[in-house]
């Protein structure tokens, strides 16, 4: 009769301890699954915050580039007045 009994208990406790451990390896699927999708949210964010940012910094150039072409050709103009008086003078005097 103890036979019986202790083989009862540890068949219960083989299967309370597959039980655990089956537990254990849906969980850790579990949340390496969420791990995983938590990851690809962030690279999506990250791949929107640097494609914004991106944008931003190209406007920016295109901004300084257009000051920088408007700065040239004021100063283009004023060089073409002096150039012309130079060629005057020189024809002339």
């Amino acid at each position: 009769m103890r036979k019986l009994r202790l083989r009862e208990i540890v068949r219960k406790a083989r299967e309370e301890a597959d039980y655990t451990v089956a537990a254990a390896r849906k969980e850790a699927t579990d949340m390496i699954a969420a791990a995983g999708a938590s990851a690809k949210e962030s690279m999506k964010t990250l791949r929107e915050t640097a494609g914004q940012r991106r944008k931003k910094l190209t406007v920016k150039a295109m901004d300084v580039a257009t000051a920088e072409i408007g700065h040239l050709r004021d100063r283009a103009t004023s060089m073409e007045s002096e150039v012309t008086s130079m060629i005057i003078s020189e024809l002339v005097g």
